[in-house]
């Protein structure tokens, strides 16, 4: 009988869980305040699947929902021969669990889930805009800074609800891309930034500096959904009075039983 083991993260895992039952038996652990299943018991599975990220200080499981922490030391150290899942697992994790002939999949690096999951985070971007503003999205400015698949998809689903989209991109595909969906285009940041009333970061590199903020109105909702570091000077930004919202990890909070069966497809590949 197959085995499978959910240790840490977020209502995503509790929904993973109830999915996996019906593939075999589910032990979890660290996916509530009374813990669950013993660790050991739950590294002994066949199939793992650890936090999306994986951790948020490389030494604890991200474990959101419980009350304690597990180490990560404890969660690998003795694993071998187990098929492992995970998101954004350090490179020196993965180095100990392969050694040990694991085999490891970072899913927030698998290609299918990289796309759907552009779906709830997109839409969570509009959530922020509604609650976080006093002006309708409709005839609203707001500039996407990053055109990868949550810029795409952003734009896609803001511009249906009548927003002008402008949109700032390095790559010279990714403006032609811009400009064949009809978007704006901006060729630099401090042009016409200062009109929009809402930038949304979706770049892990410093991108709003405190050059940058100079061209920036106060009364601008600036949210940044890039990955640690993030893409905005946040020290500057709260020291001067600018409204920045750092907004991370929003499928597991806006959508996250569609966000489950994502990872569910990506771990029925693996499926032995």
């Amino acid at each position: 009988m197959k085995s499978f083991a959910c240790i840490g993260g977020d209502y995503r895992n509790i929904f993973l869980s109830r999915m996996l039952e019906e593939k075999g038996m589910v032990l979890n652990c660290g996916l509530d305040s009374k813990n669950g299943s013993n660790l050991y018991n739950c590294l002994e599975c066949n199939y793992i699947v650890f936090p999306i990220p994986f951790s948020k200080d490389e030494k604890n499981l991200y474990t959101p929902l419980f009350d304690g922490e597990i180490q990560i030391k404890e969660c690998v150290k003795d694993v071998k021969n187990k098929i492992i899942f995970a998101g954004k697992i350090d490179n020196n994790t993965r180095f100990i669990l392969e050694k040990n002939n694991n085999l490891v999949i970072d899913i927030l690096k698998e290609k299918d889930f990289i796309i759907n999951n552009a779906i709830p985070t997109a839409e969570g971007i509009i959530k922020c805009i509604i609650e976080n503003t006093d002006i309708t999205i409709d005839n609203s400015n707001i500039l996407i800074i990053g055109f990868g698949n949550i810029g795409k998809k952003a734009s896609e689903l803001l511009s249906k609800l009548n927003a002008n989209i402008y949109c700032y991109d390095i790559n010279k595909h990714e403006v032609a891309n811009i400009e064949s969906r009809g978007y704006n285009v901006l060729n630099s940041l401090n042009n016409y930034i200062e009109n929009m009333d809402v930038i949304v970061n979706t770049v892990p590199a410093l991108v709003i500096n405190k050059d940058l903020f100079k061209f920036i109105n106060k009364e601008t909702l600036i949210i940044d959904v890039a990955s640690k570091p993030g893409g905005i000077d946040f020290v500057f930004a709260k020291e001067n009075g600018f409204k920045v919202i750092q907004y991370l990890g929003i499928p597991g909070k806006v959508a996250p039983k569609t966000s489950a069966k994502y990872m569910m497809n990506i771990i029925e590949k693996y499926i032995i």
